[in-house]
C-alpha cells in the first residue's frame, strides 16, 4: 500500500459500534509503509496498514 505525506489514511473500523478512523500521513518510512500518521485529536502514531486500511490520494503533494 503505497502513499504519500498529505494523503489521507482510512482505518475501516472491525466493530460495528465503532466508526471508521480517518488520518493524514505526516512522514513516509518506507517504499509501502509503515506512516506516521495524525488522527484527529491525537498524537501522530506509526501505522502498519492493514487489509482494513485504504489510502485516499491527494492531488497536490506540494504542500
Amino acid at each position: 500500500m503505497r502513499g504519500n505525506v498529505g494523503d489521507r489514511i482510512i482505518q475501516h473500523s472491525r466493530r460495528v459500534d465503532q466508526a471508521d478512523r480517518v488520518g493524514t500521513i505526516v512522514e513516509v518510512h518506507g517504499e509501502e509503509g509503515p506512516f506516521l500518521v495524525r488522527f484527529e485529536g491525537r498524537d501522530p502514531c506509526l501505522v502498519f496498514p492493514g487489509p482494513d486500511a485504504e489510502i485516499a490520494m491527494v492531488d497536490d503533494h506540494s504542500s
